[in-house]
């Protein structure tokens, strides 16, 4: 059993590293890589030059399979009515926010907004909004009557006040699309129509203001016939789409920032595979910015349709099973072209039968740290896409919020076994007196560092034999030489090379600091 699984783990390491593309030989030359004080994490290859005896390993958040947030007030209990999938959280001045979806099957005004707030990011309260009456009643936390869908609430750092807080969801049964803004995130008014032109928009559209264009980028869902329902057309699957706009309403620079490629085909289909599609599509995906770094995350939402089936409740035809998403992880450098990792391991995976997770994973936008943590909520149902309830379920459709913990930084790690193993990055130039490391060693693991000049040369001082074995397991810490007292300031602004030797440990990331 043992082997097995250190044969698996290979697998995934193998290909991690395949989808990064790093050669068995250096790169190609390129110039010094200003670094500053920026944290710099180990989830793509933009800062290895070489590498040797590492595994390159996705890291799944964990779950507990508790839910945060439901829908469990009176009005929150209409006959068909359960919390949906779209939703989203910021935290906000201390406070952890979150708007949710509460969606009512086969009743009027269908979608609504909820509001709900926390302290600790566990312990939610849905304060009284006096806004808009549910059965003759004001007295609930809706802050958007029906009927909408798909609503993704943002800050907009460029408007002022009044429209500070963003909302775009879509508008049933029109099918608009609609923007909303507010300024405070409780009381909402219509601001505009965005336009992203042909192909629609679905699902939860992710819309962010991105400075390295200087422009507003949006994240919707899109048909790859250019339609806004399902078509006979072998293009009728899912993608997303990246879009930019100056102003929110006119949307162009059009790219496909996700779609299903000829390794899911390969990889997934089966002779019971419809033909002509492909076995899983993206329904949808939640990106961001990380740490204000020209680094982008997309938590891509995977739609499995590979086995054939009627549907129960629906109307568009034969579909296929078994109609369940999960979460797989990419990553960007310029919020355009995005490298999937380990793209047979899902990031967040499905939870175990019957539970409110089994069978919808969504990522909510904007994942929250607390401390030296990263709090990914998200929200599930044990009820799949073609309304089919999870059998393990005994009956209870069980649908809210979780959360799912990941070390800060720790979306990737390389990890390295007892013989060892070296990273060599590229010139750079850092600012800063003081290195330190995201790592886990555990008890018996280590970390050295050695600085290498530009010609590959130790630099005297901050060699590997006056380099002191980092031991330990924390977001932060110092890397020291014998007799330099970690002060590395008099070689900052100039172009180095980083050396990181590694022995039983997961190092995450690296960061020069004052």
């Amino acid at each position: 059993m043992q082997n097995s699984d250190k044969i698996q783990r290979h697998i995934w390491a193998l290909l991690l590293l395949l989808s990064w593309a790093i050669p068995a030989g250096a790169h190609e030359p390129r110039g010094p890589i200003d670094i500053g004080s920026q944290k710099q994490l180990f989830i793509d290859n933009y800062l290895v030059e070489s590498s040797d005896g590492i595994e390159w390993v996705v890291n799944p958040p964990q779950r507990d399979g508790r839910i945060l947030l439901t829908n469990d007030q009176p009005w929150e209990s209409l006959p068909g009515m359960a919390l949906g999938i779209y939703c989203s959280v910021i935290k906000d001045n201390g406070l952890v926010r979150i708007w949710y979806d509460l969606w009512q099957q086969g009743g009027k005004g269908h979608g609504r907004l909820a509001y709900a707030e926390s302290q600790d990011g566990l312990h939610f309260t849905k304060p009284i909004q006096n806004q808009y009456a549910i059965n003759g009643s004001k007295e609930n936390n809706i802050v958007i009557p029906g009927s909408i869908g798909g609503g993704s609430v943002w800050i907009d750092p460029q408007a002022p006040q009044e429209h500070r807080y963003k909302n775009q969801a879509k508008i049933y049964p029109s099918f608009e699309f609609q923007m909303y803004s507010s300024p405070d995130g409780l009381h909402w008014k219509p601001y505009l129509q965005p336009d992203p032109g042909p192909g629609g928009w679905d699902s939860q559209s992710i819309i962010f203001w991105d400075p390295p264009v200087k422009r507003y980028a949006l994240f919707t869902r899109f048909w790859k016939s250019h339609r806004h329902k399902t078509s006979p057309s072998p293009n009728d699957f899912r993608t997303v789409r990246r879009l930019e706009s100056d102003d929110l309403q006119h949307w162009d620079n059009q790219t496909i920032a996700m779609q299903p490629d000829k390794a899911d085909w390969a990889r997934y289909s089966t002779a019971a595979t419809p033909p002509g599609k492909p076995p899983v599509d993206y329904y949808g995906a939640t990106v961001f910015r990380y740490n204000e770094q020209s680094l982008y995350i997309m938590l891509a939402h995977a739609y499995w349709h590979w086995i054939p089936r009627q549907p129960k409740e629906k109307d568009l035809g034969p579909t296929g099973g078994p109609a369940a998403i999960d979460v797989r992880l990419a990553v960007s450098r310029d919020g355009v072209h995005f490298s999937r990792l380990a793209r047979s391991k899902p990031f967040m995976a499905l939870g175990p039968g019957g539970r409110f997770d089994s069978k919808f994973v969504w990522a909510m936008p904007n994942p929250v740290r607390m401390g030296d943590e990263l709090w990914i909520y998200y929200a599930g149902s044990n009820r799949d896409h073609d309304d089919v309830l999870d059998p393990a379920a005994n009956g209870e459709l069980k649908t809210g919020i979780g959360r799912a913990v990941l070390r800060l930084d720790g979306f990737v790690s390389a990890d390295a076994d007892h013989a060892g193993g070296q990273i060599t990055t590229p010139l750079v130039i850092f600012s800063g007196k003081q290195l330190e490391l995201n790592v886990d060693t555990s008890g018996g693991g280590s970390v050295t560092v050695e600085l290498l000049d530009e010609n590959g040369n130790p630099i005297s001082g901050f060699s590997q034999d006056r380099a002191v074995p980092v031991n330990g397991n924390s977001v932060r810490l110092p890397v020291e030489w014998a007799g330099t007292d970690s002060d590395i300031s008099q070689l900052a602004e100039k172009p180095v090379k980083i050396r990181f030797r590694l022995r039983d440990c997961k190092l995450y990331a690296f960061q020069f600091v004052n």
